[in-house]
């Protein structure tokens, strides 16, 4: 039985190749569908934006400290950043974490001081209330000189 041969070679299964591509369509798949879990979840959200900011006052606030160096946060129409400050009074943008921050579309930042807040050596900077909103939600971001929490407006609270 000359054709005995290879259809008992067809009936035994799957080759190692096969199953190992097999194996990888199913992870791509599956990484496909983990990357798309979630994705409404990910979009910014005010309540993301102020705990961003928060973190982000306390780091700087952290880094003139350790610096010992003045930091200014300052306040632009789509987002907002931090400075070294430096003896002549000039300004030069920081980068890494502190780099400036470009706001998604609809959300906005208004302070109740007028910027730039300058953050001091010694851990004394000028308090400040920053509202982050959408026109939907409020949230409000509370810096004391020292640290910076981020918390839901009261309701009935506006932006400034």
């Amino acid at each position: 039985m000359p054709g005995g041969t290879s259809r008992r070679c067809a009936d035994q299964g799957m080759t190692l190749i096969e199953m190992l591509i097999v194996l990888v369509i199913i992870g791509v798949v599956a990484g496909g569908v983990a990357l798309g879990v979630g994705a409404a979840t990910r979009a910014p959200s005010v309540e993301t934006e102020a705990r961003r900011l928060a973190l982000r006052l306390q780091a700087a606030a952290d880094d003139a400290m350790i610096g010992d160096r003045i930091i200014a946060f300052t306040v632009e129409k789509h987002g907002y950043g931090f400075a070294a400050v430096g003896r002549d009074g000039t300004m030069t943008p920081l980068s890494d974490g502190l780099a400036f921050h470009r706001l998604p579309g609809g959300i906005a930042v208004a302070l109740d001081v007028a910027p730039p807040v300058m953050m001091g050596v010694d851990g004394s900077g000028k308090p400040l209330n920053a509202t982050i909103s959408n026109g939907e939600q409020v949230w409000t971001v509370r810096y004391d000189g020292m640290t910076a929490t981020a918390q839901r407006a009261q309701a009935g609270t506006q932006p400034s």
